[in-house]
């Protein structure tokens, strides 16, 4: 009866309803991008006050047929704005005319620059412009300012959400101005940021882009259909730029440090670096860093893994995150994080390493990224880091002995990658090779071929990779493919597999689960993108997948189905069915050679969400999930994200997670006797609590307060033990284990920034790094408590040549 009733709500939900969008006049969507701007030279600069009054400005080329991207793809905006370009041998000049008929309406949130989020989105009135100076229609650069003069930069490459790199900090202006009329912006940006050909008369590609609060809309120029892929390959045509002289500019921004950690000792910290950047052509630079530090950065959450394989920590440090793009695949060749993580390849025979850096020190790095004129793109990165000591204790003759011990050696990671166009001028082909050389220690590297082909207007995706590794003499290999399809108007397809022979290991410079399987599977998706009756937006997504491994076995089945509704009031609700029937699992056999294959319970999951609209100044989405096993029973979590804006400086945000998780075969270990082996495992009841505040405090769009607090719970019971009787089977009997354990973790991690943009690329930090953990062993029935709380103040000054 319940899957009739579903079926029900599904087929109404999409079927019902009278279509509400604006008229539209009819456009083809396919002609958008061949709108010509003009830019006009101007031998005055104008002066940058948001007041667009300059007598230049009257000589520049007015640009005001904007059409709306959402929620009325394709239609006439609800009110004007009007754009205008300038340049000069150095600088190009963008100015928007915002014309709102209820301006005390209009929405200025002050943000920390780059937050999306928080100054931006649907959160704000704002204006951007996108930028293809390579006109390569598959790389670009946004710059964007909203209401209360906050600014946003990122590089785009690709598609997709990951194509948006906001690291990428550039130097340039802008103003703001409110008038009765509405407001308006004026943008300096130098040309020396751009890589550009050497042509004498250039052809970019460009667009602009408005966000009206009120309305919720997003109103573009030249425009795009809602539905299709990419941004860079739909900006219109930007011409006028003529004869601006090649860029050659070097940046060096230096930096000093001061601080103090506890951790039942002091350590006080005293620091400096430098970071540069050299434009070494148009087309291409170079970035260095010497001595870096990265303690502004957002320390990594605190999380419970008793899986067999490691936690994959997200990359946060500038350097290794701005350009990353270039250097990702689906076969992940390269984790930065490697680049420096905590010091671990030697060990002592004998004895154990009780204390160690948290970290490997980098001496140095360096970054190297352009394009040649044929569009062929080239990205090296290589980096140094230093060697690494810990405290060695050992027993010799009944005395117990501590000495220095080495840990990590001198290490050098070298990653390079071209990527070549092929077929049309959205398509690519790529190799990528790898290398890691350690003093007195192995060495490791890997081989990559990848391919982007991108048909029917970017609609038809063709990607696949394969990659070699050696590593201590043995090869591996691997490989992926995808196809996808997006229609432009209501479905979206996808197929993908890949395999992974045995012997394929990229941990060294890389990051994988595991090896010495495959995996298969599809994806669709049907959606509508146009508003219609009650509905803003709705999508239905089905999806099948298939994992085994190289010996025949399957790992992993999953079929899942999920629905999202989007309503015309801003509120939304989803729900989701997963089904995981039983298969074989073999991850233990990572753990422990002598584990077996045990055959895992089926489970199933629902799920159901809701958020409130999100143009209040409270918003809460809820989130309910149940699980269900045969043997494990049920479990849940209960999820709510709370976010709070009391002013427009001001957003507080609460994302809660309490969770009780059973699991019926839970690893403990092997125990040997006279008889046999026993396989242990255990029917457990975790119980997780996880709040994540983060409180963002802007004073200004120059000077914020950023803070983010983690209390972390976990409360792990090992109900019942069981011996695995036979392979491949789930038959178990009780174990007489004598352990015990139970554990709980009662951890708190946080980290606070006060930030200040003193000189423009010039920064003053105070950051607060709170590490507090806790560890409780029902066996030793005792609490072990680490601290690692720390003080910093960096300075850093901003310079070019």
């Amino acid at each position: 009866m319940n899957r009739y009733i579903i079926s029900f709500i599904i087929l109404f939900s999409f079927l019902s309803g009278v279509d509400s969008s604006n008229p539209v006049e009819e456009i083809d969507e396919t002609q958008l991008r061949f709108k010509v701007s003009m830019a006009t030279r101007t031998e005055s600069p104008p002066i940058i006050d948001g007041v667009i009054n300059d007598d230049v400005w009257k000589n520049a080329e007015l640009i005001n047929d904007f059409i709306q991207f959402e929620p009325f793809n394709l239609a006439a905006p609800s009110t004007q704005t009007e754009t205008r370009v300038l340049y000069d041998d150095d600088f190009l000049y963008v100015a928007f005319n915002n014309f709102d008929p209820d301006p005390e309406t209009i929405m200025a949130r002050v943000a920390r620059r780059d937050d999306w989020q928080s100054g931006f989105g649907f959160n704000s009135d704002w204006v951007g412009i996108g930028i293809d100076s390579r006109n390569d229609d598959k790389n670009g650069y946004w710059f964007a300012v909203n209401a209360a003069e906050v600014q946003i930069d990122v590089v785009i490459s690709g598609d997709g959400r990951n194509a948006f790199d906001n690291t990428w900090d550039a130097v340039w202006d802008s103003k703001v101005f409110h008038h009765e009329k509405g407001w308006s912006v004026e943008f300096r940006i130098p040309f020396n940021i751009f890589q550009f050909s050497k042509e004498q008369i250039q052809e970019w590609g460009a667009s602009f882009q408005r966000g009206y609060y009120r309305t919720q809309e997003e109103m573009q120029w030249p425009g795009r259909g809602i539905g299709v892929r990419g941004y860079v390959p739909h900006y219109g045509i930007l011409r006028g730029i003529e004869n601006i002289p090649q860029p050659k500019q070097l940046e060096l921004m230096p930096y000093v440090l001061g601080g103090e950690t506890r951790n039942g000792t002091v350590e006080r910290t005293r620091n400096f670096g430098l970071d540069a950047q050299y434009t070494l052509s148009s087309n291409s630079t170079m970035n260095l860093t010497f001595n870096p530090d990265f303690g502004q950065v957002e320390a990594d959450p605190s999380v419970l893994n008793l899986s067999a394989f490691e936690t994959r920590l997200d990359e946060r440090r500038p350097f290794f995150v701005e350009s990353a793009a270039f250097f990702k695949s689906r076969i992940n060749l390269f984790h930065s994080r490697r680049i420096g993580q905590r010091p671990n390849y030697f060990s002592p025979d004998k004895g154990s390493i009780t204390e160690r850096p948290d970290n490997t020190t980098i001496l140095g790095a360096a970054k190297i990224l352009g394009e040649t004129s044929a569009g062929i793109r080239y990205g090296l990165i290589n980096a140094v880091t230093n060697e690494e000591y810990g405290t060695w204790e050992y027993d010799e003759g009944g005395q117990l002995k501590r000495e220095k011990f080495l840990i990590e050696p001198y290490t050098n990671y070298f990653i390079g990658r071209v990527e070549l166009p092929v077929i049309n001028d959205i398509s690519t082909i790529g190799f990528m090779a790898t290398d890691l050389r350690r003093q007195n220690g192995n060495a490791s590297n890997a081989f990559n071929l990848d391919w982007r082909l991108k048909f029917q207007d970017n609609k038809l995706h063709f990607a696949g990779q394969v990659a070699h590794t050696r590593s201590i003499d043995k090869p591996g290999n691997a490989g992926r493919f995808s196809v996808s399809y997006r229609h432009p108007v209501w479905w979206d397809g996808f197929i993908w597999g890949g395999i992974f022979d045995r012997n394929f290991d990229v941990n060294d410079m890389g990051f994988m689960r595991r090896n010495n399987n495959w995996d298969m599977g599809i994806r669709g998706n049907i959606r509508r993108d146009v508003p219609k009756g009650i509905f803003l937006k709705q999508s239905l997504s089905m999806r099948a997948s298939l994992m085994g491994t190289g010996d025949g076995l399957i790992t992993r089945k999953e079929i899942d189905i999920s629905q999202e509704n989007t309503f015309m009031n801003y509120w939304g609700i989803g729900w989701g069915v997963e089904i995981r029937p039983e298969v074989f699992e073999d991850d233990d056999l990572f753990r422990d050679s002598r584990a077996m294959v045990y055959k895992d319970e089926a489970v199933q999951e629902y799920e159901i969400n809701i958020s409130t609209d999100r143009r209040k100044r409270i918003i809460i989405s809820p989130n309910v999930k149940y699980t269900h096993g045969k043997v494990r029973g049920w479990g849940h979590s209960y999820n709510l994200m709370l976010m709070i804006r009391p002013t427009d400086y001001i957003n507080f945000s609460v994302a809660t997670h309490n969770g009780d998780h059973p699991s019926s075969m839970q690893w403990v270990g092997i125990e040997e006797d006279s008889v046999r082996t026993h396989i242990i495992y255990a029917t457990t009841e975790q119980k997780m609590q996880n709040i994540n505040f983060r409180l963002n405090w802007a004073f200004s769009p120059t000077m914020t307060f950023e803070a983010f607090y983690q209390p972390f719970k976990i409360d792990m019971d090992y109900v019942t033990y069981n011996r695995l009787v036979e392979e491949k089977t789930d038959k178990v009997e009780p174990y007489n284990y004598m352990g015990d354990e139970d554990f709980k973790i009662n951890n708190q991690v946080g980290t606070f920034v006060f930030r200040w943009e003193y000189s423009p690329g010039s920064l003053l930090y105070v950051v607060y790094n709170l590490n507090d953990n806790r560890y409780f062993s029902s066996a030793e029935e005792e609490w072990y408590n680490t601290k690692a709380n720390s003080l910093f103040v960096k300075l850093n000054y901003f310079f070019q040549t």
